[in-house]
């Protein structure tokens, strides 16, 4: 079906300008990017066949070279979609850019939310805060592959002293999407809460990620637990 043949208040601009941007399925608004189809299909029949293929957290980081070569997407609009979802990844980002306050999971679970939470293997970061909590900077510390991240102890402390940091929050990703930590997860929040500590530096909370939930050692009291 063609977009003409669609009732215009059904169009996916004209719900867009009539109802805003909230009243498009996931399908219309990939339509707009779009833009047109081809000879055989409506540019909302080329987003369907894309979103039955790929899910949107997939699309997200798709490669051009990989979203060019599927059927009916040629080079203007996969440019089109690869640089529509870019250029949301960096409207979230910047959203958390000035004068961040990381006094809860929650929002260091947001601050990490926008540009790690799709990653395929582990990794894991380091959030270094100020005495009132102000996010001083924040990096990564190591990479690992599947369900394997290794930390060197000793970069971690160069971080903390190079920053000048009161205090630190660990985070690393579980692609699995199971939240919960493992018995390395707990071992290793206990050995650099109680190394870090001796050298003045506290570690705050460690924060397991995925993409739908986290997992605080603060909020679950595990740090009161290696405080006793």
């Amino acid at each position: 079906m063609l977009i003409k043949d669609i009732n215009k208040t059904d169009r996916p601009r004209e719900k867009l300008i009539a109802n805003g941007p909230h009243s498009l399925s996931d399908i219309e608004i990939l339509a707009i990017l779009l833009n047109t189809g081809n000879k055989n299909e409506s540019a909302i029949e080329l987003a369907n066949n894309l979103l039955k293929k790929y899910r949107l957290d997939e699309l997200i980081d798709i490669s051009y070279n990989k979203l060019s070569k599927e059927k009916g997407i040629k080079e203007a609009k996969a440019c089109k979609i690869i640089a529509s979802f870019e250029l949301g990844k960096r409207a979230v980002k910047r959203k958390y850019e000035q004068d961040i306050i990381i006094d809860s999971a929650n929002k260091a679970y947001d601050n990490l939310y926008s540009d790690y939470m799709y990653l395929k293997n582990e990794v894991c970061f380091v959030l270094m805060l100020d005495t009132k909590l102000r996010l001083i900077k924040k990096e990564q510390l190591s990479k690992g592959f599947l369900n394997n991240v290794e930390i060197n102890v000793r970069e971690l402390v160069n971080i903390l002293y190079k920053y000048d940091a009161y205090g630190f929050i660990l985070a690393h990703n579980h692609p699995s999407n199971d939240s919960m930590p493992s018995k390395e997860d707990k071992y290793l929040t206990n050995f650099l809460y109680k190394i870090t500590k001796a050298i003045g530096f506290y570690l705050l909370d460690h924060i397991i990620w995925t993409r739908d939930s986290y997992f605080s050692f603060n909020e679950n009291h595990i740090l009161d637990i290696y405080d006793s």
